[in-house]
């Protein structure tokens, strides 16, 4: 084992930022008197890969550089390996996404110096993470959850931008093309949410929403209530409701006041399943994770993670 940590430089988040700026972020590492190796990704999903071979190598902290779908990954390597259990991992993140969503839930500063300041001060918190388990292709499928995932109208619009993703397009204003697909493209449908055993809502859904954490989108926060190491999920559902009325309804995300919406009903759960007729695309992370029905189970503390927020 060693004390290094193992950096992991996801080479297109930013716009391919992350791996541009790596000579200055290394710098200021090196400065720090930080001691790490450090791997690049070649193609999409590689972070987890190269997060799991790196605890079978002896690293128990991984500093990915990248944003929210670089995070993802890293968690999905560490809960993937079986060489330790994950309450021995340590996680970090240089902001250098487009959303940051998880570096804001945690407080991390975007400039790199400030950011190494708090990654420096080993103050670290020990989250939950979430196990979705769904169906990908027909077949059951299951990914880790560090922040916050959603059906309906979010995944649709995940499931555009995974496909532009694919083809090596991101950034906001491709986000912001697949956000108008979606939202104009979208038909509400009947969803029964079952919390903890028991039925939460059934009825026509324009989406569903539930965090780990409580933002998403850059700064939105569909699930305000969100304690990241409280045991539980924070789940918002948004009926059905008139595409105009959502739009005039935005800006509440960003001011954490969706709850002042009638059409909009929250809970909180250690257990979720979640159906929908027709089925609805499931996003985690921001990550198309196939469709529902869904099975969401909390893992209480479970990941050791760098925080600025205690």
């Amino acid at each position: 084992m060693t004390e290094d940590w193992k950096v992991i430089v996801s080479t297109k988040s930013g716009c391919g930022r992350a791996e541009t700026d790596w000579t200055i972020i290394s710098q200021l590492l090196d400065n720090k008197g930080i001691k790490y190796t450090v791997d690049f990704t070649e193609y999409r999903f590689h972070a987890i890969e190269l997060a799991s071979s790196a605890i079978s190598e002896g690293y128990r902290k991984l500093l990915g550089i990248g944003g929210d779908g670089t995070i993802h990954e890293i968690l999905n390597g560490v809960f993937e390996q079986k060489t330790v259990p994950t309450t021995e991992i340590t996680l970090a993140i240089m902001p250098v996404g487009s959303g940051n969503d998880w570096a804001r839930l945690h407080n991390i500063p975007k400039r790199y110096e400030e950011a190494i300041e708090v990654i420096t001060s080993s103050m670290t918190v020990a989250q939950d993470v979430a196990l979705v388990s769904s169906f990908m292709k027909g077949r059951p499928y299951r990914r880790y959850m560090i922040n916050i995932g959603g059906l309906g109208f979010d995944a649709n619009v995940c499931h555009h931008f995974d496909k532009l993703k694919e083809k090596g397009k991101t950034g906001d204003r491709q986000y912001l093309k697949c956000v108008l697909k979606g939202f104009l493209g979208y038909t509400q449908r009947k969803f029964k949410v079952i919390a903890d055993g028991n039925v939460f809502y059934e009825g026509n859904v324009f989406s569903i929403s539930m965090g780990i954490g409580k933002y998403s989108g850059g700064g939105m926060m569909q699930t305000p209530d969100a304690v990241y190491d409280d045991g539980l999920i924070n789940l918002t559902v948004v009926k059905q409701l008139p595409k105009l009325r959502v739009l005039l309804h935005v800006k509440k995300l960003f001011k954490g006041n969706i709850y002042k919406v009638r059409s909009v009903i929250h809970t909180m759960a250690k257990t979720l399943v979640i159906q929908a007729w027709p089925s609805s695309r499931v996003e985690v992370d921001g990550e198309d994770v196939g469709n529902c029905p869904i099975l969401v189970e909390v893992l209480p503390k479970s990941i050791n993670v760098i925080t600025n927020t205690k």
